[in-house]
């Protein structure tokens, strides 16, 4: 069984997603220069509780790998060249790499920084103008360097498709509150102020099962306000956006419509929840995790709560990072 039957999904306009930019303004909430955005929930007493979490010292990883070879179901991803060195009696071997890859591809596991997205108007993250943070050089406001002392918080896993009843959401759901309500009552918790949300809507067993889709399941505008009221400190998981056909050309997942075929007005927000919540609530988003082996850990321990750790690299100016996202129980 996959997507539950009468599922009710609401459809947001343009005029209603800026209403609803609004509303999730933090603009000024932590002062004019703020650079964290929603990591300021994260405090140095969350951090200790998060830290008393940790009971049998079990690591997983929830990152993709980074593919150097394309293969049937991705592209490739990053560019992998070896630098073999030696000494000329061979007593000596040493060998390194460079590495080169575009952050915010589909499929890759990064982080994004607060000025990564601007707003339907143009702005970013704190009020500032997308045209003056972005310089030749790197992002002179907002860059991932803030973020460079990491994340570490209490992670909670959401299994919306388990808690649906379903193996996976079909690749048309918005994920709303009411979804994240269930997920919450099914794990048992209750998601509180400076928490790492990670979702699962199950795209992983999708894709194994029946391979990629270019759409996606993910949270709408519903879920923003959601996130909002509960001041989460991080979205993560395996449904980094709610991508549309509009969202999908946009990321060259799909060709251009042909012409008079028959598509909606475009939109201002091709890529809703991103423009939002990144722009407005300075939400740190941190996309593609593969989460299917922690679903299997967290029902297995009867526990959906767990120390979340995830670092970028310091890049000054940087606009997001890879990351290697971990859940330690």
């Amino acid at each position: 069984m996959t997507e539950p039957s009468g599922t009710a999904q609401r459809e947001w306009d343009d005029d209603q997603l800026v209403e609803l930019f609004d509303r999730v303004d933090n603009a000024g909430r932590w002062g004019a220069d703020d650079e964290l955005g929603t990591l300021n929930y994260i405090t140095p007493r969350k951090r200790l509780e998060a830290a008393a979490l940790v009971r049998t010292g079990r690591v997983l990883s929830l990152a993709h790998p980074l593919l150097a070879r394309a293969t049937e179901a991705r592209p490739q991803q990053i560019e992998h060249r070896m630098l073999y060195g030696n000494v000329p009696d061979g007593s000596l071997g040493s060998a390194s790499e460079h590495l080169a890859l575009d952050v915010h591809q589909h499929g890759i596991t990064h982080i994004d920084c607060v000025s990564h997205v601007a707003s339907y108007d143009g702005r970013v993250y704190n009020g500032r103008s997308f045209n003056e943070v972005a310089t030749d050089t790197g992002l002179s406001f907002g860059s991932v360097y803030a973020q460079h002392e990491g994340v570490v918080s209490r992670g909670v896993l959401l299994d919306v498709a388990a808690a649906a009843g379903v193996e996976w959401l079909d690749p048309s759901h918005e994920i709303t509150a009411a979804d994240l309500d269930a997920a919450e009552r099914h794990a048992g918790v209750e998601v509180s102020s400076g928490d790492v949300v990670v979702v699962r809507a199950g795209v992983g067993a999708r894709e194994a099962s029946v391979g990629p889709s270019p759409l996606g399941p993910g949270p709408g505008g519903d879920a923003a306000v959601w996130f909002h009221e509960r001041e989460i400190a991080v979205y993560t998981g395996d449904a980094p956006e709610h991508l549309t056909s509009a969202g999908a050309r946009m990321l060259g997942l799909l060709d251009e419509a042909p012409t008079g075929a028959g598509e909606a007005v475009p939109t201002r927000f091709p890529l809703a929840f991103h423009q939002t919540c990144i722009p407005a609530m300075g939400l740190v988003l941190l996309d593609y995790c593969d989460v299917e082996e922690l679903a299997r850990t967290c029902r297995e321990l009867g526990r959906y709560e767990f120390l979340f750790v995830a670092a970028p690299l310091a890049i000054p100016g940087g606009t997001g990072s890879p990351v290697n996202p971990l859940a330690i129980f």
